[in-house]
């Protein structure tokens, strides 16, 4: 009887033995932290990170709404390739201004959480960019001076990522975000938009119905849409949903003692 039953035996057996060879070889995947909860009302940045801002209002004045060909100045850093340019460009300003950087693939070798007052990925997509905050646990939802903003739409929830000139916090709990982007029109521009923090992404599977974006009222306006500069709501090319603001990238830690000088490190990724 025995013997009759050892094909059977042998068959579990092997179906059995991957499970046992390579069930602990598998990594545990990291989880994703949630939204670091700051205090509403503003610090004033570091240094480094307000001139990173200065450097992106002189770029968005130099270019004055001027077309600009896919491989520019703030992709030649990486190649002399064409490519989207949107994190390009954050990560230029903040290679010119001096903030720290490193690439998505050295910071993936460092312990989760970073507590450095002054941190940046030097990335070429907005998913790399967000992947390495989120490693750090650096996204909120509350937008401050020089944190970088993630955009999402239906379809995609790290769209588009720029720059987070200004923040006027209004008296119904919105914020008025200045934001300064590349590879918008093919050109750096000005969005002014009203923002309430709330995360539309979170248990949402990533598709929200509703938009954190609203317009500025025509009366708080102070001036004209124009190439450079514009009021408009931006939406989805492939459904025409409102564009939401997936989180902001804390490029500074609000309440930390603030570093003085910073320089570049790493090589970033291609």
């Amino acid at each position: 009887m025995f013997w009759k039953r050892v094909p059977a035996l042998l068959s579990a057996l092997i179906l059995f033995l991957p499970s046992l060879c390579f069930s602990e070889a598998v990594p545990e995947p990291t989880v994703t932290p949630e939204p670091v909860q700051i205090p509403a009302s503003p610090d004033d940045p570091p240094a480094v990170i307000l001139r990173m801002t200065e450097i992106a209002f002189e770029e968005w004045e130099n270019t004055g709404g001027r077309a600009l060909p896919k491989s520019n100045k703030y992709t030649k850093w990486v190649n002399d390739a064409e490519w989207g340019w949107c994190a390009g460009f954050t990560s230029w300003c903040a290679m010119t201004a001096g903030v720290p950087q490193e690439s998505l693939s050295a910071i993936l070798k460092k312990p989760e959480g970073c507590d450095n007052p002054v941190f940046s990925c030097s990335a070429v997509s907005p998913g790399k960019l967000l992947r390495a905050f989120q490693y750090m646990h650096r996204t909120t939802m509350i937008p401050r001076k020089g944190f970088f903003v993630l955009y999402g739409d239906r379809t995609n929830h790290t769209a588009h990522v720029g720059l987070v000139y200004d923040t006027e916090l209004l008296e119904n709990g919105k914020y008025r975000l200045t934001t300064i982007e590349g590879n918008m029109k093919s050109t750096v521009r000005m969005y002014i938009a009203d923002y309430e923090p709330l995360d539309v992404v979170g248990g949402k599977r990533r598709s929200p119905s509703v938009s954190n974006l609203s317009a500025v009222p025509e009366e708080a306006r102070d001036g004209e849409n124009t190439r450079s500069r514009t009021y408009h709501i931006r939406v989805s090319d492939v459904d025409g949903s409102d564009w939401y603001v997936t989180c902001f990238l804390m490029t500074w830690l609000p309440g930390t003692e603030q570093a003085e000088t910073a320089e570049s490190k790493e090589v970033p990724d291609h």
